[in-house]
């Protein structure tokens, strides 16, 4: 996934055979954040850092992995989930 440096955009994961309950999602392995989970989707705001959204997770330009993990049993990484990468996106041609 590509966002641009000044915007911010939802990411979902699904998770069909995660655990029940809360999970967490951190791009530094050490600062998680709680994740909205509907049934087996989850999901975060990220933005990049030019983006004005505190509620967002802000990300440096560059390429990101995001590490998943339950709430409850925190010492369980649920899974990887995969790359997002901030960019500066051009504007489309007119």
């Amino acid at each position: 996934m590509r966002i641009d440096r000044r915007g911010r955009e939802e990411v979902f994961w699904d998770l069909t055979d995660a655990p029940a309950g809360a999970v967490e999602v951190t791009f530094d392995g050490q600062t998680w954040t709680a994740m909205d989970r509907t049934g087996d989707t989850v999901s975060v705001l990220v933005a990049g850092p030019d983006a004005t959204d505190p509620a967002a997770v802000v990300l440096d330009e560059g390429r990101h992995f995001a590490l998943l993990r339950a709430t409850a049993a925190p010492e369980v990484l649920v899974r990887s989930a995969g790359v997002i990468d901030i960019v500066t996106l051009q504007p489309a041609p007119v």
